[in-house]
């Protein structure tokens, strides 16, 4: 349920100043972010600027500037920035407002700053007294004192420091004030029985001097509940600007946090990738030699000659082809051929070599393979030592090995000392 807007002047006046703090806290971002796209004003700056404009509005409240609760209170307070940031943008005066009365002001500053030289614990008391309105029993409560009356002993020796330092001040009214200190403020607390009351009043009638300190006292204690009220909001809104700077903080520490263990993961798998790397070029090389090394000991075949092929046209080009290295083409050619127009062994052996030509050992090493079965053909040697470079380009080792040492031995194959050059080199071990 919503708080009348009459009822919130006077609970900022006795001590609840949840609305302005609440204000601040939820508009602390937003009005910074405002002031910046409007006056081109720095966070921290705008954030002193509507501290500043809280105080303000405190004060008006409590002096009796401010009759009334504004309906929008955003809007009030964003107004009265707006006057000061314009001030400042422009270099210009504020426009005039209509202050309290010199005298006034200045005392009331004078019992700000008298109360912020007090002891601690002396501010606590009469914070709690005269600004939070608790009585002498919530006093030892919260204070933790032994009884009421030992809070109030504490009350009174803390307000007479008060005014001992506003006398030594040169504050007005504080000399006869002390004098009459403790029977006034007897009096004000409300501890005196009926019949002290009502002499207390009696000399009231009577004594002029009585009458000036009751006034005093009446003019200070309101200035201290003033005082009182005007620091805890500062203190408050001081302390949200802590808890949000720590949050920040906070936030910033876990994303750096967080950007040093993505750096060191980073790191890491840099690490592991180069230690990769490195095991591929220790390794891998080695491997692809191995696999390429049978370039080494590749003999082109010069095919067939033009005697070889004479009156068999699609045969010469299909040789020319190959000459040419136009490979698919030339083993389009040669199948084109009629079976009776080439030997079992020539035909298989060109077939496995152009397949073998296109990279594709295979396919090539089961052409190979007839051929070197082939008994009493003339392309056995070279079909076995083509078959050990088809095994071989296949990583098939052993096999490759084998075809090699049976074309190393095979009586006049022209690749003889290929195959024996491949056997020695230890590539196929």
């Amino acid at each position: 349920m919503s708080t009348p807007l009459s009822a919130n002047l006077a609970r900022l006046r006795t001590g609840t100043l949840t609305p302005l703090t609440d204000f601040y806290g939820q508009q602390r971002d937003v009005f910074a972010r405002w002031a910046r796209r409007q006056f081109g004003t720095p966070a921290d700056q705008a954030h002193a600027v509507l501290r500043e404009r809280l105080l303000t509005f405190y004060d008006e409240v409590n002096d009796g500037r401010l009759t009334s609760w504004p309906p929008d209170l955003r809007a009030h307070l964003y107004g009265a920035a707006r006057q000061v940031l314009t001030a400042r943008a422009t270099n210009t005066a504020l426009p005039a407002e209509a202050p309290l009365p010199t005298a006034e002001a200045e005392r009331r500053q004078l019992v700000l700053r008298t109360l912020l030289q007090l002891p601690p614990d002396s501010q606590l008391v009469l914070h709690q007294f005269y600004f939070r309105g608790s009585n002498f029993e919530t006093l030892a409560g919260k204070l933790g004192y032994a009884n009421a009356g030992v809070a109030r002993r504490q009350k009174s020796e803390a307000l007479r420091k008060l005014f001992e330092a506003l006398n030594r001040a040169g504050a007005g009214g504080t000399a006869e004030l002390l004098a009459h200190l403790p029977a006034v403020e007897r009096s004000s607390d409300g501890v005196l029985d009926p019949a002290g009351q009502d002499e207390f009043d009696a000399q009231l009638l009577v004594d002029g001097e009585l009458r000036q300190a009751c006034l005093a006292y009446e003019q200070y204690t309101a200035d201290l509940r003033w005082a009182a009220g005007r620091e805890n909001l500062r203190l408050r809104l001081d302390s949200l600007d802590r808890r949000v700077a720590q949050r920040t903080a906070a936030q910033q520490r876990i994303r750096q946090r967080q950007q040093r263990q993505r750096l060191r993961l980073g790191l890491v798998g840099a690490g592991v990738l180069a230690l990769l790397i490195a095991a591929g070029v220790l390794f891998w090389p080695h491997r692809d030699n191995n696999a390429r090394a049978w370039q080494a000991y590749d003999a082109p075949d010069p095919g067939l000659s033009a005697a070889q092929t004479d009156g068999r046209p699609l045969l010469a080009q299909s040789m020319q082809l190959y000459r040419q290295g136009s490979y698919p083409a030339a083993l389009h050619m040669l199948r084109r051929l009629p079976a009776t127009a080439l030997g079992q062994d020539t035909f298989l052996y060109y077939n496995g070599l152009l397949l073998l030509r296109q990279e594709q050992p295979d396919q090539a090493e089961s052409y190979f393979r007839r051929v070197s079965r082939l008994p009493g053909s003339a392309l056995t040697g070279r079909a076995q030592y083509y078959l050990g470079l088809s095994c071989w380009q296949q990583q098939k080792l052993p096999q490759a090995r084998a075809a090699l040492e049976q074309a190393a031995q095979s009586p006049g194959n022209p690749y003889r000392d290929k195959a024996r050059g491949a056997l020695r080199s230890g590539a196929l071990r």
